[in-house]
């Protein structure tokens, strides 16, 4: 059962380096945690093949203990790919939907399915994600409805720090759900948000706040 919300920032320079403290990373996880690192958060937008993406797979599913979950996202198969792996392997992949223009990403990477961005169902537990530019779309945030937990992988500009923050405060509070916020590579940020919008870089998972918080506000979802 998940029980553990965590974020995290890679601190090392250079792709292989980075490679290399994900696994660590990876490896340093428990049972019971759930983990987001940023979007593309070992190489940004260099390419680095399918086949390092591959062997790096691999290599994070037999570093994570049983019951750990690892999240981040990658350019794998010209598509900007969120990918969630356990030990048991890939659990689910997600191909980001809405590409940032301003940055050529629509140049570099194709553009995935609105219909892939929907509720996953880990270990009883209800997850969705939205990549970066993903997440000011409001009309996306209406198909996570019922999400327990959201993930919000990002490569956010740093003069847009306060965009991020209130957008995710936000998803939280409008969801009532728990949402785990990384950026990298430009504006460095992690932070977990509860359903209220209490704001922690690490949090207990605890799936009776979020009936608490519905209650409180006379919302009943039947």
């Amino acid at each position: 059962m998940i029980s553990n919300l965590i974020a995290h920032n890679l601190s090392s320079i250079g792709a292989i380096n980075r490679a290399s403290e994900l696994c660590d990373f990876a490896a340093s996880l428990k049972d019971g945690d759930l983990a987001l690192c940023s979007e593309l958060c070992v190489g940004g937008y260099e390419r680095l093949g399918d086949e390092f993406e591959q062997d790096l797979e691999r290599n994070l599913i037999s570093s994570l203990k049983s019951g750990a979950y690892l999240g981040f996202s990658r350019i794998f198969n010209d598509y900007n790919e969120f990918i969630l792996l356990s030990s048991k392997g890939v659990e689910f992949k997600q191909n980001k939907y809405r590409l940032f223009k301003p940055n050529n990403e629509d140049k570099i990477t194709l553009k995935g399915n609105l219909n892939d961005i929907k509720i996953h169902h880990i270990n009883g537990v209800k997850i969705g994600v939205l990549i970066c530019f993903e997440l000011r779309f409001i009309k996306l945030w209406d198909r996570l409805m019922g999400a327990e937990i959201i993930l919000v992988p990002a490569m956010w500009g740093k003069g847009r720090k306060r965009d991020y923050m209130v957008l995710c405060e936000a998803l939280a509070l409008q969801n009532r759900a728990y949402v785990i916020a990384c950026s990298d590579m430009d504006l460095r940020f992690k932070s977990i948000f509860a359903p209220d919008g209490k704001r922690s870089e690490n949090m207990k998972f605890d799936i009776n706040l979020i009936d608490k918080f519905k209650k409180s506000l006379g919302i009943d979802d039947g």
